[in-house]
C-alpha cells in the first residue's frame, strides 16, 4: 500500500486552518469551544448529507 503524501499534506493544512479558525473565535468572541465543536461537527454532516465532501 503506497501513500498519497499530497493527500497528508493537504489534510495536516486543512485541519490546521480549521483549527487556527477556531482559535480565532475563542480568543475574539466569548463562544465557548464546546459551541465550536458542535458547529464543526453540525457544518460537517451537512457537507457530507449533501456530498459536498
Amino acid at each position: 500500500m503506497d501513500i498519497d503524501w499530497t493527500m497528508v499534506a493537504k489534510a495536516f493544512i486543512i485541519g490546521g486552518l480549521l483549527c487556527v479558525i477556531a482559535q480565532v473565535f475563542i480568543d475574539k468572541t466569548k463562544i465557548t469551544p464546546a459551541r465550536i465543536l458542535v458547529a464543526y461537527v453540525t457544518i460537517g454532516c451537512i457537507l457530507r448529507w449533501t456530498r459536498i465532501i
